[in-house]
């Protein structure tokens, strides 16, 4: 039998820093206890469609009595509202504006 290999911590943490494996979790600028990720949606209907299935999701879940579901409705919708597309509603209110006026 061989002995497994001691590495140190701080051998081990310049082996995970060579090998970059943090990379889906990119630091939050605005908040140094978050972290962001990128998520890729084909078209504006598709991330209609990815909100309208959280939320669905959602209210499934609440109808449901366990304790921990309601834990993972609230992340769901909580997911939900990050993925709104403010800034491009704010558009469309300019847009109307424009051609109703």
């Amino acid at each position: 039998m061989t002995k497994p290999s001691k590495l140190s911590i701080t051998d081990f943490l310049e082996f995970a820093a060579r090998l970059n494996y943090f990379t889906q979790l990119k630091p939050s600028k605005k908040n140094r206890n978050s972290f962001k990720t990128k998520m890729t949606i084909s078209c504006y209907n598709e991330l209609m469609q990815t909100i309208i299935s959280l939320l669905r999701t959602s209210i499934n879940t609440l109808q449901q009595e366990e304790s921990q579901t309601a834990i993972d409705a609230m992340l769901l919708l909580e997911i939900a509202i990050q993925l709104l597309p403010s800034d491009e509603m704010e558009l469309l209110d300019e847009l109307y504006k424009v051609l109703h006026d």
